[in-house]
């Protein structure tokens, strides 16, 4: 299978040298891509300035602001060619209303930063593949919740599901980062949670193959 991917943080920019970002290195979408492209998928990975590297993946692009993720997303997608597209990146949900051109002053004694939520990519990426019969590609999303309990956990996937544009989803919480390469996965599809814990990265990478090679049958 053809597989798009995208890891690490997007960056918005305050001025010509500064940007806001988030704690993403992009380590779960790189190791995720190659133990993919280790199943025998042809993956192309998009992802973060300075994201942590894959070793077996060498198509690769990569993206500043949330902006720039969605115009190379569109890009690709309407290509037609991948069967199914992973959405692992850390975007951004607001922007600065301003971008100081140049560089921001340090002599001022108070800054003040208005900012604007930016367009969400993921319920996007379906639109993005060409019509005329093609079948658009399967959307897989990630959602990382901080010390949320089940109700709270179950409402922020819900989300991912609203529009109907996303064929998969899987959550990790902060919370469980502790628990290393062993961290607990969450598998749901069409809204169902199908594997309850997918015991670290090689877990959740077969059950990702198996769901792609089925769905896409």
């Amino acid at each position: 299978m053809k597989i798009l991917l995208t890891s690490g943080a997007t960056r918005e920019p305050l001025d010509d040298v500064r940007f806001l970002s988030n704690v993403s290195t992009g380590a779960t979408g790189a190791a995720l891509a190659d133990a993919l492209a280790a199943r025998g998928h042809a993956v192309t990975l998009l992802h973060g300035i300075g994201a942590v590297a894959p070793r077996r993946v060498r198509a690769m692009r990569s993206f500043g602001s949330t902006a720039d993720l969605r115009a190379q997303l569109r890009a690709l997608v309407a290509t037609g060619g991948f069967d199914a597209v992973i959405q692992c990146s850390a975007v951004a949900d607001y922007t600065p209303a301003r971008v100081t051109r140049g560089k921001m002053s340090s002599d001022a004694p108070a800054l003040t930063l208005s900012l604007v939520p930016t367009p969400k990519v993921l319920p996007q990426i379906k639109s993005f593949a060409p019509g005329h019969g093609n079948r658009p590609p399967l959307v897989i999303g990630f959602k990382l919740t901080t010390g949320a309990g089940a109700a709270a956990r179950a409402a922020a996937v819900a989300k991912l599901f609203a529009a109907g544009t996303v064929d998969a989803a899987i959550h990790n919480d902060m919370s469980e980062l502790a628990a290393g390469r062993a961290r607990p996965f969450r598998a749901y599809v069409a809204g169902r949670l199908r594997a309850k814990k997918l015991a670290g990265l090689p877990a959740l990478a077969k059950w990702l193959d198996g769901f792609i090679r089925t769905a896409r049958l």
